[in-house]
């Protein structure tokens, strides 16, 4: 949720035609579940954040509902990428005059009041499948022999280990993840932490077995290197995604 600091930027400075925004609906603590639904930009007005359809859809039903909008995008002066968010409500669902002679549903966010607009934290449930050259790794309890990291979110990472794996429910381990300094390249970043082991993987016969390894008290800083690396690889994901639609 928003930091105490709140940007000086006003949304039309940060948001831009076909950039992605995501909303969260509800967040229910207690079962680990986010409902979270994204669409891509059509138009930002003085008055309205107008949106494409988002999947699952938005109803009208949902018109007048309290929700929590947020984006990735580049601090204006430092190029610093951030996630930026605002508590907003869904304003209508209806018509957008999208071209000349088309017509598309989309859904109308408010858009946020002077000083709203701020900071927020990283999506917690956003998982960031990694390939082989993101440069990103972990190092973890000895006894489980070579790691492979299959994914990461602020909440966790999936993890691949030698079957059968030497691990059980609930165990608790220390961790260290390496990823790129995105602001000097050729650096690295490190994040040390406590985990504990929430999911095992294994069918008897296979070479590997997943791990799924929930974080325990990061602190500010290890947080804070994560909400970077996550918001970073969502931009380019985003802008991937731009590239191939275009």
């Amino acid at each position: 949720m928003p930091h105490e600091n709140t940007s000086k930027w006003t949304l039309d400075r940060l948001l831009r035609p076909n950039s992605r925004v995501d909303l969260i609906l509800d967040i229910d603590l207690i079962n680990d579940r986010i409902d979270v639904r994204n669409g891509a930009v059509y138009e930002v007005t003085p008055q309205n954040v107008v949106i494409s359809q988002t999947d699952p859809l938005m109803t009208r039903s949902m018109v007048g509902r309290e929700l929590q909008v947020t984006f990735v995008g580049r601090e204006p002066v430092s190029g610093e990428i951030m996630r930026w968010g605002w508590t907003g409500k869904v304003v209508n669902i209806g018509d957008y005059k999208f071209g000349p002679a088309e017509t598309v549903q989309a859904v109308y966010l408010s858009v946020p009041t002077t000083g709203e607009l701020s900071e927020t934290n990283a999506r917690m449930d956003y998982r960031l499948t990694l390939v082989s050259n993101d440069h990103i790794s972990i190092q973890t309890h000895p006894s489980f022999g070579r790691v492979v990291l299959f994914d990461f979110s602020a909440g966790g990472v999936l993890i691949g280990v030698p079957a059968p794996p030497q691990a059980t429910m609930g165990m608790r381990l220390w961790f260290t993840l390496f990823f790129p300094n995105f602001q000097s390249p050729g650096a690295q970043t490190t994040i040390n932490g406590e985990a504990e082991v929430v999911r095992i993987g294994y069918t008897p016969g296979d070479q590997m077995a997943k791990l799924g390894l929930k974080f325990h008290d990061l602190d500010m800083t290890a947080t804070r290197a994560l909400q970077k690396a996550i918001n970073y690889y969502m931009l380019e994901e985003q802008r991937l995604r731009n590239r191939t639609e275009s």
